[in-house]
Order: structure tokens, then C-alpha cells, then sequence
């Protein structure tokens, strides 16, 4: 079973536009029908949500089904704020309102015609649930919009409550207000001002919002969504947008394939645990900034941060951040000849099978340090690393708990070299694990968490309990790298010659073994 997300994506249902669209000024209607909003509606094609406006992508199914029953029962519904530029309709408020209502107008609560094409046929299966959910709930409490218009042509066939509401919502309208008198600066303003009311803006996507021409912001959107959606990138020229979608989904697919389902009963999990939900864009905002070396507070400053991210004029800027992202998961987990093939379920899920951020850009900022001397020398001590990893398998959990970000960061990779160091020094795991035990700074590592620990009580398990217990039990027996003794996954390994191609080799199935990219294209040679 896939894992289940609270986010309804209807971000393709209003297209983005510059505020400065030029074009002629047309006289400002008091509402909107829901006639208009249907797919060959008149008012449709001309609505815009601003182009640094934030993905409609905040509300839980139960949200938009409310929203669109609350419409259909005539109840009241705060009015939406427009704003005219040329021939487009700007929504500055109730983007999320409006994307409702088409959403039921079109059947496409983020899995319909209009956002496949958006996001180019690449939907998660995390969408796909939440879109289908809205829908089940809409039809529960008021039927879907072709219901209703199966009753206005049927009535006799239609219940007569649904009958009574399909004759009302043509007439029913949708109210709206106007900005008037503001140029595209001061409506540009009035957004921003509006939008930290209801639903507010998180402050990562708020940043990203205010420096939106930066390469962190570009690069950024195009892992989040694997170079689909939006084109942020667009008055760039064509081959770089293109190489920027490239980039942006071969970052996406490095962090989040295969698709992770819970509970957890594979091993086969991605680097970067779901790809899909709200959390996603401050994880790939600081991978961003951390990967290139940004001088930028992470997402875990909410106040008080004032970037100094500087616009990308041509496209060259963000291409290389797109890149710079690719090198260091390339160096966690690929099959590039630079990577280690970190098992990201030992480095970066808790024992319960939570994927843990703080830690794989951790070791993003360990390895940036590094030349090829130390990796070579964490390689000779891998097999025992990722014991005392397996023996603590706590310690994920307690580095979340010493804070997220660069707060942290400094005694966390002082602990991993601590650690290399004491394993290439001769002592032992054992000996390793007692000394931390009885270290004031780091001896919380190594004890049990309390997800771990035997009195949880009575009654069912829950599905981090599940995944926790495979994971105990699979990781132990998972492949080993036969060179570094390191455990291997699927997304990081290859299959390397056992007596080596330059020596006579045979390319044949005794001859052939599976390894870690950098066991098979360093070490080794």
C-alpha cells in the first residue's frame, strides 16, 4: 500500500501569469457562476494566479470537499479579491477557493485532464489518493458536479433534494471584490499582505517567493517537482529549460525512487523518504543551498532571516546548483562511480522508518569536506561504522533531537569522525559503544528510544511499530559489498569483475560480482 498524504494538489487548475501582463482593461464583474468555470467556460481561460504565487497545494481533501459542499448548500463563502492586468483575472485572494470549485467543475482534484498535462503525466501516487479521496468525500456529502447536471437535464431521475440544488447553483454566485487603482507593484504587495492571514504562507516558501528569480529558488522547484509543473524557469532560453527540467528530475528521482510505501516490508526505500507533501520544499530548499555552498539560514529559521540570493539572469547560475545537487547525491546513493551507496534506511530513516532530513544533510556536509583520502579511509572502516549504526540503531532519532540545521551540524560530524577515527585506531564496536556511553556530549546516542523500548502498552501496533520491527530484523541480512563489507542498496550498487577486467577478467557470471560504485571504481583500482 502506497502511504497516504493529507494534500490535495490543485495547483494546475489556474494558470500563472506575470502581473504586468500587458492588455486592455475590461470592465469588473460583481461575481463569478460556476458555469463559467467548467472546461469550456467563458470566465475560465482568462484566470491567473501571479507567478510567484505559492502551489495550491495546502488543503486536505476534507477542506475541499467542505469548501465545494458549503458552495453547493448556497452557504456563505468569503468573497475571492481579484485584480485586472490586460486580458488576465489575477487571483490575489482565494486561490485555494476558486481551485476548489474548478476542481468539482472538472472533476480534476489533481489527477484530471488539465493536471496531467500540467505536470506532464509525472502525478505521485501520494496525489493520485488525495485526489481520489476529495472526490469520494464530494460525492458523499453533496454528488459530483456531473450529478448535477445529470439532474437539471433528469430531474425525475434525481433525489429531489439534488434536483432542488442543481436548478439553484447556475444562479448562485460567487462573489468577488476589486483591486482598484494599484498598479502591479501595490498589488503585488496587497498578496503578500493578504496572504499571512487564513492559510498562511510557510516562511521557507515565503523566502522562496521573495528572491523566486534566484538559482536556490529555481533549482529548487524543479527538484521538488522533477522538473514538472510550473516552468518558474521559462524566460530563460529554450535549451536551458529543457536541461533544467532534465537536472530537476533526475534530482528528484535520485531522492525519492523508488516510491516509499509504510508500512516499510522492503529494504527497497528512497534516499529521501516521500516525496510529496508540504515538508518537501524546506528539505530540498536547504539540500540546495547546502550542496552549493550558499550562505543562507536554513529552513529552520523562521524569523528573522533576510537572504541575499541573487537573481539568476540566465539560467547558467541554476543549472549548476541543479548540478551541484546531482554531485552530492550522486556521492550518497547511484550508481555513479562516485558513490558510496549509503543504505538510506540505516543513515537516514529512525528505527520506526521515519526518514530523518537533519541526517542525510549531514552527511551531505560531512562528505563536502572530504577529498578521495577520506573516503578511502571511511571505507576501510565501513563494515564496522555501519555495525555500531546497526547496534544503536537510536542514534538517527538523537541526532534529529539535537536540533535541525546548522545549529546542530557541528557536533554531529564531530561525532561520525570521532567515530571513523576510534574504528580506524583498532578499538572495537564495543569498546567504541562504551566510550560514548560514558561521554556527557554524546552518551544519549547510544541509548534505547523509546519507540524501541518493550512497555508501550497494550492494543495494536502501530505502522511505524510494523516497519520498525522489519527493518530490525531485514537490515542485519541485507547484501553486503564484498570489498567494503558495507551494506548495499538497490539504488547503489553494480556489478564489478572479481579477478578485474585489465588483468584478463572474464565477463562472465563466476567472474561477476555486485558492489558499491566507488568500492568498484576506487578502491579496487
Amino acid at each position: 500500500m502506497a502511504v497516504t498524504t493529507n494534500i490535495v494538489n490543485l495547483d494546475a487548475l489556474i494558470k500563472r501569469a506575470d502581473l504586468a501582463e500587458p492588455g486592455d482593461i475590461s470592465e469588473e464583474i460583481p461575481s463569478l457562476s460556476i458555469l463559467g468555470l467548467e472546461r469550456g467556460g467563458l470566465l475560465y481561460p482568462a484566470l491567473r494566479k501571479p507567478d510567484f504565487q505559492r502551489e495550491t497545494a495546502s488543503w486536505a481533501p476534507e477542506q475541499v470537499a467542505d469548501l465545494i459542499s458549503t458552495f453547493a448548500r448556497r452557504e456563505l463563502i468569503p468573497a475571492l479579491i481579484l485584480w485586472r492586468a490586460g486580458s488576465g483575472v489575477f487571483v490575489i485572494d482565494g486561490a485555494h477557493r476558486l481551485s476548489a470549485l474548478i476542481a468539482w467543475a472538472q472533476d480534476d482534484y489533481g489527477d484530471g485532464e488539465v493536471s496531467r498535462r500540467f505536470f506532464q503525466n509525472a502525478i505521485p501516487e501520494e496525489q493520485r489518493q488525495a485526489a481520489q479521496r476529495t472526490r469520494d468525500l464530494v460525492k458523499a456529502q453533496v454528488g459530483s458536479y456531473q450529478d448535477h447536471k445529470m439532474a437539471v437535464d433528469y430531474p425525475n431521475a434525481a433525489s429531489p433534494e439534488l434536483a432542488q440544488r442543481a436548478a439553484r447553483i447556475p444562479w448562485h454566485p460567487i462573489q468577488v471584490q476589486w483591486i482598484q487603482n494599484a498598479d502591479h507593484d501595490k498589488a503585488e504587495k496587497a498578496f503578500f499582505r493578504i496572504n499571512q492571514g487564513g492559510t498562511k504562507i510557510d516562511p521557507t516558501e515565503q523566502r522562496i517567493l521573495n528572491a523566486r528569480r534566484s538559482a536556490t529558488a529555481l533549482a529548487a522547484r524543479a527538484v521538488l517537482r522533477g522538473g514538472a509543473g510550473h516552468h518558474y524557469w521559462s524566460r530563460f532560453n529554450e535549451a536551458t529549460q529543457d536541461k533544467i527540467e532534465e537536472l530537476g528530475k533526475e534530482c528528484f528521482d535520485l531522492l525519492f525512487s523508488p516510491n516509499l510505501s509504510l508500512p516499510i516490508k522492503t529494504l527497497d526505500v528512497p534516499v529521501a523518504g516521500q516525496g510529496y507533501g508540504p515538508h518537501v520544499l524546506p528539505f530540498v530548499f536547504d539540500l540546495v543551498n547546502l550542496a552549493n555552498r550558499v550562505v543562507a539560514a536554513d529552513s529552520s529559521r523562521k524569523r528573522g532571516v533576510k537572504d541575499e540570493l541573487e537573481d539568476d539572469e540566465d539560467g547558467s547560475r541554476t543549472l549548476d546548483f541543479l548540478k551541484g545537487v546531482r554531485a552530492a547525491l550522486w556521492r550518497i546513493c547511484s550508481t555513479n562511480p562516485s558513490s558510496l551507496g549509503l543504505h538510506p534506511a540505516l543513515y537516514f530513516y529512525s528505527p520506526s522508518g521515519v526518514f530523518q532530513p537533519t541526517a542525510l544533510l549531514n552527511f551531505i556536509a560531512l562528505f563536502r569536506e572530504w577529498n578521495t583520502k577520506d573516503f578511502l579511509s571511511f571505507t576501510s572502516v565501513r563494515a564496522e561504522f555501519e555495525e555500531f549504526l546497526l547496534a544503536n540503531r537510536g542514534i538517527t532519532e538523537a541526532v534529529r533531537k539535537l536540533g535541525s540545521g546548522i545549529r546542530s551540524r557541528p557536533r554531529v560530524l564531530g561525532l561520525y569522525k570521532r567515530l571513523i577515527a576510534d574504528l580506524q585506531a583498532g578499538k572495537s564496536v564495543k569498546q567504541v559503544g562504551q566510550e560514548l556511553a560514558n561521554d556527557p556530549d554524546y552518551g544519549f546516542l547510544v541509548e534505547t528510544p523509546p519507540e524501541l523500548r518493550l512497555d508501550a502498552g497494550a492494543g495494536r501496533f502501530s505502522r511505524e511499530t510494523k516497519g520498525g520491527a522489519f527493518l530490525r530484523d531485514a537490515l542485519p541480512s541485507a547484501p553486503k559489498c564484498p570489498t567494503c563489507g558495507g551494506i548495499m542498496h538497490r539504488n547503489g550498487m553494480q556489478a564489478g569483475h572479481i579477478l578485474a577486467r585489465r588483468e584478463g577478467g572474464p565477463a562472465s557470471l563466476n567472474n561477476a560480482q555486485m558492489q558499491h560504485p566507488f568500492c568498484n571504481s576506487t578502491v579496487e583500482n
